[in-house]
C-alpha cells in the first residue's frame, strides 16, 4: 500500500504491506505529528497531536500502541526496515519515476541516487527522509547485534 505522509514540510510517501506497520512507522517518524493517507487504498492514520493513539490502535488492531510497536520491531523488523528505508520525497508520480530510474542500479549507486534525488527536491529544513533512513539503519544494526548474540 502506498501512503502519503501528511506533514507540514515536503510531500513524502511510504510503502507498507500492513496498515499496522505503516501506523507504527509514521508514529515513530513524526512522534504523532504526522498522519498517513492511502494513495492506492482507503486506509488512513490520523495525527496524534493530543494523544488518542492507544485508543486508535486498540480500535484498529486490538492492542495498544506500545504492544503494536513492540510486535512491529521485534517480530517484523525486516518489514519495518523496508518501510523506513523506503520513505521517499515526492508524491506517487515522483515515486514511480524514482523507482524506474534507480531499478537497475547496484546498492551503492541506489543510495547515492536516493541522496541526490532528495537533495534536489527537499525545500524544508525538516528532513523526513533522512530521519526515516536513520531509523532504518538503527533497526538494522539492532537486528545484526541480535543475530550475533544468537
Amino acid at each position: 500500500m502506498l501512503f502519503e505522509i501528511i506533514n507540514p514540510s515536503d510531500k513524502c510517501t511510504l510503502v507498507a504491506d500492513s496498515l499496522e506497520l505503516a501506523a507504527v512507522a509514521v508514529c515513530f517518524l513524526g512522534s504523532g505529528k504526522y498522519a498517513l493517507k492511502g494513495l492506492d487504498c482507503e486506509h488512513e492514520v490520523p495525527m496524534f497531536f493530543f494523544g488518542g493513539h492507544d485508543e486508535w490502535f486498540l480500535e484498529q488492531f486490538n492492542r495498544n500502541f506500545e504492544e503494536c510497536s513492540t510486535a512491529a520491531f521485534e517480530e517484523k523488523a525486516v518489514e519495518m526496515i523496508k518501510i523506513f528505508d523506503g520513505v521517499m520525497i515526492g508524491g506517487a508520480d515522483q515515486r514511480e519515476l524514482f523507482e524506474l530510474k534507480q531499478k537497475d542500479l547496484n546498492e551503492a549507486d541506489k543510495k547515492a541516487f536516493r541522496d541526490q534525488w532528495l537533495n534536489e527536491r527537499r525545500t524544508s529544513m525538516n528532513n523526513i527522509c533522512a530521519r526515516a533512513w536513520g531509523i532504518a539503519e538503527n533497526v538494522a544494526a539492532k537486528q545484526k547485534e541480535k543475530a550475533g548474540q544468537a
